[in-house]
């Protein structure tokens, strides 16, 4: 995976928009290149871009972004900007990818949801939009995750010793991470969770089976004869009951039929009355169809009426628009006439409103000509004034800006007065020696608190050693009390046992005792005189059982009190020697801590025997003679910049005169907004008015003539109608259209008539069936028996036949679920059995890899990467140094380092000094970027501080490395740092300048 090229705006302290592209330029160029800048300059920017834009997430949050956030913690969004976005070109295997992140705020202030996109460039097709998907996507085609990203390419600040000092459970859950394989974790947990299932689905099985019952043999005959006896039963009421159903429905169906025919009756007569009613529609329908004929010709002549009526009107209204469009034609010749200023003729306007239109034209451009001078004037002098931002100066455009110029120059010359430095050269110069001050006082004041640490946390150790000694005493106090505690109570609970067994043996013998019957000869013996028969008290041995018991609980108790002294006494002189061990090679470090603080105090003619906040004080003054070398450099570039500026502000003025000469001018000859739009406007309505008006000429005549035809077509209809109507005895069309119906209305009556006739015909064949049906129910009908004798013995019958069949049914079913039961109970223990197998399986599974939290399995994958990182890291590591190598320690929770130069003796890497433990972490970090490129092909690396606590030897070695690693592997490697020997070495840079109101711009070089 590649990094391509970023670009970004308001992010941060980098105000405006930014591009770096490290593909091409100087970037792509060199490979290997530093990111410089003061503190707070937004050198760590760069990096949050690239991961903003791929995760939506910062090495220096732990959460994803989100709007809260950015209020919140006042990151992200540059102070005051309304809107930011992050923009990241990568490359994956031959195909590039652009991943967007961007935010605004609204009009009410607020910030809107954040956006993110996902492209592939050479198609230029979105991929994905959704901010969710962006990221998972992202991640699929990079191959890594947010931490493995930032642990394999982006070293972040903070972050190079967070691995190597971890307890094995961090460590582990970072690799873990790191490399993606959660899976192993899952996996245990997973073997321990079916271990749990199969073992609990077996408890549940043996319940289940439990539950079963099943028939004896004797129980299931019985229920098969007593079925054989009930259902002859069963079948003779059965029949009897269907005998008497059928003749209670006869006699239903006579009583039904009877209420028909009444029914029948009742709807006959109504019939009749509705017949009677319908007569006078019948005629009116009659009426109807004799005269519908004439209906058309009716309705042409009321369509020429309505013709007649509306092409009046339209007459009367092309008049009068006539009349209008007369009047809007002579206020437009009014209007032109006020515009050129002199009077306008009907066939002059359109030319002399033209002539006008040119001279106006002529008179604008001079204007915009001397208005463009002018700005393109001011614009330099807004230019010059960006550049004196970078140098923090800044200028107000307004009338008085030549006074502020020489207040400025005149300020600039009084600070280099003061300095006694000139020039560019001279100044830095001057910085380039002090430079060589701040590092080595910045690593003495460093050097002088770890020393402080050191001596407090040496000073603790002693006291521990010695509260471990007294501890140790008391112990050994203790366990000779306890000991001879011992040796008297055994004696004591021997005796017990002794006398406890004495009585358990004579018990044994009365119960035998107690079995003798008297005259009965003794097995033993022979004797049949029995006088021991009596039995002993069993209170006795109870007692004594009761006292054997306490006596060994409290032998016990001893015992383990004893044991549990031994492993403390153990414990603490395992402890005690390790620190002691461990106070030793505090002390060796702490000598060698002292004897660099005395070199560099040397190098500094700084007296050791001062205090640390004297050091700071005189670490401070270099700091504050750097910023004031950096505003003087700044100050002599600001001069260039303002004297070039007092002649762009004399030019601007001449050009500002000539503008509001020509603007004056304009003004005295037409002062509208717009001469193009005035003059097409009164020439287009203008036009308008007269072509309408010639249009409504022609219209008007051609109504006219329109109504004087329609007029004739009337005359001629009525001349035909009027003789046929009269024939009808009908005198006008007003008689015609009342004896013409609607023609829904001559259906509805239509309808009603054939629904008489229908009711007629079904009302008379219902009433034939029904007399026919009751004839032949009268003659089956069993007179012998009524309707209510049989209401009362049905039930009765009913009642013994549900009874019977319920009883039936009930033994069947018995028989049924216990054949069930059978089948059940067999498939019961075939699965019993295989879950039975299935727990073996996941037993042996569970003891291997399984526990609840997945750390078994999880802790031995981790063992094994750890075993390959730490060879990767080791790799590396010889390229710093011959000294080191890292290891691991079965018996220590923390990593371990060798010392080849102490005989190859281990110790914890939390001993290391602060550059060695960089270094460490570096060649892990490499070690670890190695590991991920197995999966993933990394060809982009950025490494975020750290170098500060090198030695120029060390320092030398990792500038060396990272060159041969670029050289190698044709990667891009970007190194942030405040090192000056680094950023000397390295000759591309990626400045980072302030500009000024805590703002920063970027500078490639």
């Amino acid at each position: 995976m590649k990094i391509c090229k970023i670009k970004f705006k308001n992010i941060h302290a980098l105000k405006g928009e930014h591009t770096i592209d490290f593909e091409n330029g100087v970037l792509g160029e060199a490979g290997l290149f530093v990111i410089t800048g003061a503190t707070g300059t937004g050198k760590s920017t760069i990096l949050d871009v690239i991961t903003l834009a791929l995760y939506n997430k910062i090495p220096r949050i732990e959460k994803a972004i989100s709007e809260k956030i950015i209020e919140e913690e006042g990151v992200v969004l540059t102070k005051n900007a309304l809107d930011c976005y992050a923009e990241v070109e990568y490359e994956v295997k031959g195909k590039r990818y652009l991943s967007s992140w961007s935010i605004r705020r609204t009009r009410t202030g607020t910030l809107a949801s954040r956006k993110q996109e996902l492209t592939e460039v050479a198609t230029g097709i979105i991929l994905v939009s959704s901010v969710n998907e962006v990221v998972s996507e992202n991640e699929r085609i990079i191959g890594l995750n947010y931490n493995q990203f930032v642990q394999s390419m982006i070293l972040a600040q903070g972050q190079f010793s967070k691995l190597l000092l971890a307890k094995k459970d961090d460590r582990n859950a970072l690799l873990e991470e790191i490399t993606g394989s959660s899976i192993y974790r899952k996996i245990g947990r997973a073997v321990f969770q079916r271990y749990r299932g199969v073992e609990e689905s077996v408890k549940t099985q043996q319940i289940k089976m439990g539950e079963t019952v099943l028939l004896t043999a004797e129980v299931l005959k019985e229920i098969q004869d007593d079925i054989v006896e009930k259902k002859p039963l069963f079948i003779a009421n059965e029949a009897k009951l269907k005998e008497l159903e059928s003749k209670k429905a006869l006699k239903e169906s006579i009583l039904k039929n009877i209420q028909r025919r009444e029914i029948n009756q009742t709807e006959w007569n109504a019939f009749l009355i509705n017949k009677k009613e319908v007569s006078s529609q019948e005629k009116q329908l009659e009426v109807h169809d004799s005269v519908v004929v004439f209906k058309e010709q009716m309705l042409q002549i009321e369509l020429a009426d309505k013709e007649i009526s509306g092409l009046s009107v339209a007459i009367e209204k092309g008049k009068q628009r006539v009349f209008d469009f007369e009047k809007t034609k002579k206020e437009l010749i009014q209007s032109a006439s006020e515009l050129i200023g002199k009077e306008v003729t009907e066939d002059k306007l359109e030319v002399l409103l033209d002539e006008f239109r040119i001279k106006v034209l002529s008179l604008q451009e001079a204007e915009k000509e001397k208005l463009n001078e002018a700005k393109q004037e001011a614009q330099r002098i807004k230019d010059k004034l960006q550049d004196l931002k970078t140098f923090e100066i800044f200028l107000k455009e307004n009338e008085n800006l030549s006074l502020q110029i020489a207040q400025e120059l005149k300020t600039i010359e009084a600070e280099i007065t003061r300095k006694g430095l000139s020039t560019i050269d001279e100044v830095r110069t001057k910085k380039e020696e002090l430079s060589k001050l701040v590092l080595p006082a910045n690593q003495l004041i460093g050097n002088r608190k770890l020393y402080d640490e050191k001596n407090r946390g040496i000073a603790e150790l002693k006291i521990k050693i010695k509260r471990q000694f007294s501890e140790i005493n008391g112990f050994i106090e203790t366990e000779k009390e306890q000991k001879a505690e011992l040796d008297k109570l055994l004696p004591i609970v021997e005796k017990a046992k002794l006398e406890l067994e004495n009585w358990k043996q004579r018990k044994s013998l009365d119960e035998h005792r107690a079995e003798l019957e008297p005259g009965e000869p003794c097995p033993l013996c022979g004797s049949e005189s029995h006088p021991y028969v009596e039995s002993i008290e069993e209170v006795l041995v109870s007692t004594l059982q009761d006292k054997f018991d306490e006596l060994t609980k409290k032998l016990e108790e001893v015992k383990k009190n004893i044991l549990l002294s031994e492993a403390k006494k153990a414990s603490l002189k395992t402890s005690n020697s390790k620190d002691e061990s461990d106070l030793e090679k505090r002390a060796a470090a702490f000598q060698v801590l002292e004897n660099d603080i005395v070199t560099l105090c040397l190098q500094l003619k700084w007296n050791k025997t001062e205090t640390l906040e004297k050091w700071e004080s005189e670490f401070s003054n270099f700091q504050q003679e750097q910023t004031e070398l950096d505003q003087l450099e700044k100050y002599i570039k600001a001069k260039v910049v303002l004297n070039e500026m007092e002649k762009l502000n004399n030019s601007y003025s001449v050009l500002k005169a000539a503008y509001i000469k020509a603007k004056e001018t304009l003004l005295s000859v037409y002062n509208k907004k717009d001469i193009n739009t005035d003059v097409s406007d009164l020439t287009r309505k203008f036009s308008v008015s007269r072509s309408e008006l010639n249009g409504l000429t022609v219209q008007l005549i051609e109504f006219k003539s329109s109504r004087a035809k329609t007029v004739a077509l009337k005359e001629q209809l009525l001349a035909v109608l009027m003789p046929e109507l009269q024939k009808k005895e009908i005198d006008s069309l007003v008689m015609l259209k009342s004896k013409i119906l609607e023609e829904s209305t001559a259906n509805q009556i239509r309808k009603k008539l054939q629904n008489l006739k229908d009711n007629e015909i079904r009302l008379q064949t219902s009433l034939k069936a029904i007399d026919e049906a009751l004839a032949e129910e009268e003659r089956l009908n069993d007179t012998s028996v009524t309707m209510d004798e049989l209401k009362i013995v049905l039930p009765k019958v009913l009642q013994e036949l549900t009874e019977l069949q319920k009883h039936i049914w009930d033994q069947e079913k018995r028989i049924e679920i216990d054949n069930q039961n059978k089948v059940k109970q067999k498939s019961s223990q075939e699965l019993l059995d295989a879950l039975n197998k299935d727990l073996s399986l996941w037993s042996k599974m569970n003891m291997l890899i399984g526990d609840a939290m997945g750390k078994k399995f999880s802790n031995f994958v981790q063992d094994l990467t750890l075993r390959q990182l730490l060879e990767y890291g080791n790799q590396r590591l010889r390229g710093f140094s011959d000294r080191y190598l890292l290891d691991v320690a079965n018996d220590s929770d923390g990593l371990k380092v060798i010392d080849t130069y102490m005989g190859n003796t281990k110790r914890s890497v939390s001993s290391l000094s602060g550059g060695e433990t960089f270094k460490l972490s570096l060649a892990l970090a490499f070690g670890l970027s190695d590991l991920a490129a197995r999966n993933v092909e990394i060809e982009s690396l950025f490494i975020d501080e750290g170098f500060g606590s090198l030695d120029p030897e060390s320092l030398d070695q990792a500038i060396s490395i990272l060159e041969n690693m670029q050289n190698e592997s044709n990667k891009s490697i970007g190194i942030i740092s405040h090192v000056g020997e680094l950023k000397d070495r390295i000759g591309t840079k990626i400045k980072l300048v302030r500009t000024g109101a805590g703002y920063s711009t970027i500078e490639i070089e």
